[in-house]
């Protein structure tokens, strides 16, 4: 089963990363995460920002993800120590 967590996005680092404050975690995660990560994400469900990598900008993607709550499904961390996620935004009551 994948790991989930949710949070705010605090700082954007890259066109494909970003910094976030986690607020919640799914009671049957396999592990525990800090209550700020850094997140990679491979997928990207926000139909404000384009799925295509090199399509993106970083203004683009700070007015459409910084201060935002969002969804991360977690499948593993990278070489930088990142949370490689699928990201998508969160439901109305946060989850």
């Amino acid at each position: 089963m994948t790991d989930i967590i949710w949070g705010t996005v605090t700082k954007i680092i890259s066109t494909n990363s970003f910094e976030m404050n986690v607020s919640h975690q799914k009671d049957t995660n396999n592990d525990g995460y800090q209550d700020v990560e850094e997140i990679h994400f491979t997928e990207i469900d926000i139909p404000s920002i384009s799925v295509d990598e090199a399509s993106r900008n970083i203004p683009d993607i700070e007015q459409n993800l910084k201060d935002k709550f969002v969804k991360c499904e977690i499948s593993g961390r990278n070489s930088e120590n990142r949370l490689v996620c699928s990201v998508s935004h969160s439901g109305a009551g946060g989850y």
